[in-house]
C-alpha cells in the first residue's frame, strides 16, 4: 500500500465528537480492515480515530481504516499509521462485502473509486464470498516507483548489511517489490525485507513481497507492507507476485498464491491485465467508543 506524507484528514468539518462510531470489521485471508461511512466520522480527528482504532492492543486493532464514501461510490484506504494508501486488493474485496451487507449496492458487479484508478469488482460467490477484481496492468516505469536512482525497477540488487538482493519493483495499483526466496517465513528474511521497505532508493518506501516457487501454478508468499509491517496477506502484492514470475518464465498464466490464513487466484491476460479473486468475511459489527 503506497504510503504519502499527507496526513488523513477529517471527512467533513470538524463539529461535536459522536458518542460513538458505527464499524464494521473484516478480512480477507488474514489482512484485517475496520470499515465506516465516510459519512460517520464527522467530528472526528481522522488521523487520531485510524491510529486509536486500529491499535491492537487499546484499540479494535487491524491493517488498515477504509472509509465508505457512497456518491461516486468510492474506498478512501488508509494504512494502520494513518497514512494514506492508493489501493488494497483485500480491502476492496471486504469493501465489496461491506456494501451489499449494508445496502450500499444490490448488484453483484459495480465500479469502486480509488486512487489507482476505477476498479471493477464481481462478486461471483456470496456464501461462501468470492469477489473477483480488474485489478489493471503494471507500470514498470522508474518514477512509478519513486526510484531514487537512474535506471531500471526491474533487476535491482538492493545493497543491504553488506550484502545484495535481487529484486524487481513496479506499480500494480501501489508499489511493489518482489523478492524471490526460498524462506519467506523465515524471521531473518522478513527482517531483511522490511530494510528494504524503508531503503533510500525508495523515495516513499515499498512494499516488499517474499515469494517462493511451488510449481508452475502454485506460489508461498509472505508481504511486509508499507505502513503495516509484516501482514498476513496483501491482494496486490499476491497478484505483482504471480505476475512478476510469470514474466520470468516461470509460472503459468493462472497461479495460486498460498497465504497463511487462505489464498487467492490470480489470472494473467495476454495483454498483462491482472484479475484477484478471493474471499472476504466480516468479523465483528458495532460501535466504536475509544
Amino acid at each position: 500500500m503506497k504510503q504519502t506524507n499527507a496526513p488523513a484528514q477529517a471527512a467533513s468539518p470538524a463539529g461535536a465528537r459522536p458518542r460513538g462510531l458505527p464499524v464494521s470489521k473484516y478480512h480477507g485471508c488474514g489482512n484485517d480492515f475496520l470499515l465506516a461511512r465516510e459519512t460517520d466520522t464527522a467530528g472526528y480527528d481522522l488521523q487520531k480515530l485510524i491510529v486509536a482504532a486500529c491499535d491492537r492492543h487499546t484499540g479494535i486493532g487491524a491493517d488498515g481504516f477504509i472509509l465508505v464514501r457512497e456518491q461516486p461510490l468510492t474506498m478512501l484506504f488508509y494504512n494502520c499509521d494513518g497514512s494514506r494508501a492508493p489501493m488494497c486488493g483485500n480491502g476492496l474485496r471486504c469493501f465489496a462485502r461491506f456494501c451489499l451487507e449494508e445496502g450500499i449496492v444490490a448488484s453483484d458487479q459495480f465500479d469502486v473509486q480509488t486512487l489507482a484508478g476505477v476498479k471493477t469488482v464481481t462478486v461471483t460467490g456470496r456464501d461462501p464470498f468470492v469477489a473477483k477484481v480488474a485489478m489493471g496492468k503494471a507500470d514498470f516505469s522508474p518514477e512509478s516507483v519513486g526510484l531514487t536512482i537512474p535506471g531500471s525497477p526491474l533487476g535491482l540488487q538492493v545493497p543491504v548489511e553488506g550484502a545484495t538482493v535481487p529484486v524487481d519493483s513496479f506499480f500494480l495499483s501501489t508499489v511493489h517489490t518482489v523478492w524471490f526466496t526460498d524462506e519467506p517465513e523465515d524471521p531473518q528474511t522478513q527482517r531483511i525485507a522490511g530494510l528494504i521497505c524503508r531503503h533510500p532508493w525508495y523515495g516513499e518506501q515499498t512494499n516488499v513481497n517474499m515469494v517462493k516457487i511451488l510449481d508452475r501454478r502454485t506460489i508461498r508468499m509472505r508481504t511486509w507492507e508499507r505502513g503495516v509491517g509484516m501482514t498476513l496477506a496483501c491482494g496486490t502484492g499476491a497478484c505483482a507476485a504471480a505476475l512478476d514470475a510469470y514474466r520470468k518464465g516461470a509460472c503459468e498464466q493462472e497461479v495460486t498464491v498460498l497465504l497463511p490464513k487462505g489464498s487467492l487466484q490470480i489470472q494473467i491476460e495476454p495483454d498483462g491485465s491482472v484479475w484477484m479473486s478471493g474471499p472476504a468475511k466480516r468479523i465483528c459489527k458495532g460501535v466504536y467508543e475509544g
